[in-house]
């Protein structure tokens, strides 16, 4: 179930709210039903393997009492138990995603030594597994250090793993971050009408401008290599790494959003990108869920900062190349973790040389930043490497002119994807002037952890904003084809 649907909008969110709200005050009914629509949500995509999924978050339900410092298990009982749940985690992702790959591109060409051939067993992509192993292996680590509140029983911590807000495209939550939001929240109006405006801006970030700048993206880059020009090739990729940011910061606004509104407070996964002056401040505003994720359970256990420079240098490789086989079981994922691998090293070594001292302006920083971001996602939206190569090889006018004129702009890119550029742009890379973001302070609150109670003209405000973002955004939906968020597949 998509939360573009009209399904989602018009009958399973309303039901359950009004389920929810309707519920007695006792925490734990309002969780249990939560959960159950959660795994309603889940199931409706997953009907067999929700069975699956439930019995592995039991797995790891009891493996984390045992993890509990003070559960009175010995210190080796509980590194093992923690081993043995991780590996069972990582295992079952390894199934569902990467094993064909690893069949395909390394077992197969090995065969004529190995003297044997196996068959890709063509396992089916589970939903959301990506996110969902990531939220169930610190779940457990969590455990492990104490961290952690405890659940009080199974439901909390399915709660916690099946949260349909965040379930099938993060952000990524620790357990850390809601085990006490599960066991005690607030629900106040104000809570429920800021996640009502987050809800309906990100409905209409993915609607309005994501939606149509993949179709771009998607024409551009069917096109084969023979016929296309540098002109489309830069124009696609402009069209493509706007489309992913509005489509994935427009799904994790709607996630917070529906998280608001049940009372859960989630950490905030982007932080206007585009505007950032370095790859290394890129990736602390992009995906800030993964990015403090891996940086807590992967770079700061292999020695982060701490360890010598070399050793450094290798920990931000591991840590990228891990990000990139998260997203993708291809070549071109690998190819693309590498890639900032590299230039977060160069950045990291630049920041100890004397050229520190050297003052770029900040313009020239940015637009620098943004050039580097969008050759890697050709890498990253490129079927194949070979497809990433030649696609490359015309922006950078490598490739053989093969075209025999040059063709007309408006064959591909019309005046709707133009504005719809433009206006992604501006929103995008433009920091607003303060007298500017002070104009609706009312609706900043839909983007602060803490709204403030809002007089009359603040709610008016709120809820008229709201209502017009979700009638425009649902009557592109009526009248658009289906369109899933790009992060579902990963």
């Amino acid at each position: 179930m998509l939360f573009t649907s009209p399904l989602f909008l018009f009958a399973f969110l309303p039901v359950l709210l009004t389920v929810y709200y309707l519920a007695p005050r006792s925490i734990q009914v309002k969780n249990a039903v939560a959960l159950a629509g959660s795994v309603l949500f889940f199931s409706w995509g997953e009907p067999l393997f929700v069975f699956l999924l439930l019995a592995g978050v039991f797995i790891d339900y009891r493996a984390s009492r045992i993890l509990e410092p003070g559960a009175g298990y010995g210190n080796s009982v509980r590194k093992w138990v923690l081993i043995g749940a991780i590996a069972l985690n990582v295992l079952s992702l390894l199934a569902s995603k990467y094993l064909d790959f690893i069949v395909i591109e390394v077992l197969t060409p090995l065969s004529p030594w190995l003297h044997w051939e196996v068959a890709p067993p063509g396992f089916p992509l589970l939903l959301g597994i990506s996110f969902i192993t990531f939220h169930r292996i610190s779940y457990l680590v969590d455990s492990y250090k104490g961290r952690a509140v405890p659940p009080r029983g199974f439901l909390d911590c399915a709660l916690y793993i099946f949260l349909f807000p965040q379930l099938i495209a993060g952000p990524i939550i620790r357990y850390h971050d809601i085990g006490a939001q599960i066991h005690d929240r607030r629900h106040t109006p104000e809570l429920f009408l800021t996640g009502f405006v987050r809800f309906s801006v990100g409905l209409l970030k993915k609607v309005i401008i994501a939606d149509p700048l993949g179709l771009l993206a998607d024409r551009v880059f069917a096109m084969p290599a023979g016929e296309l020009t540098p002109l489309y090739a830069w124009g696609g990729i402009v069209a493509y790494t706007l489309q992913i940011y509005f489509d994935f910061s427009g799904y994790s606004d709607m996630a917070l959003g529906l998280g608001r509104t049940m009372g859960f407070s989630f950490p905030e996964n982007f932080n206007r990108p585009y505007i950032s002056t370095s790859v290394t401040e890129f990736w602390r505003r992009w995906h800030i869920s993964l990015s403090s994720w891996m940086r807590l359970y992967l770079y700061i256990p292999l020695g982060g900062n701490k360890a010598s420079a070399a050793r450094m240098y290798l920990n931000l490789w591991i840590v990228f190349l891990i990000s990139g086989i998260w997203h993708g079981a291809s070549w071109n994922f690998i190819a693309w973790g590498a890639y900032y691998g590299f230039f977060l090293s160069v950045e990291r070594l630049l920041a100890n040389s004397r050229l520190a001292d050297i003052k770029v302006h900040w313009l020239a920083r940015q637009a620098l930043t943004i050039f580097i971001v969008m050759v890697g996602w050709v890498l990253f939206r490129s079927p194949t490497l070979t497809v990433a190569k030649d696609y490359l090889a015309v922006m950078f006018l490598l490739a053989p002119a093969e075209v025999p004129y040059p063709q007309p702009w408006g064959l591909v890119f019309w005046n709707r994807d133009i504005a719809t550029m433009a206006l992604g742009a501006c929103l995008a890379c433009v920091t607003l002037p303060k007298w500017a973001r002070q104009i609706l302070p009312s609706l900043q609150d839909a983007w602060s952890s803490n709204p403030s109670p809002q007089g009359f003209v603040g709610i008016s405000a709120q809820f008229v904003v709201s209502i017009v973002a979700l009638t425009v955004a649902a009557a592109g939906i009526l009248s658009s084809d289906y369109s899933p968020f790009l992060y579902f597949r990963f």
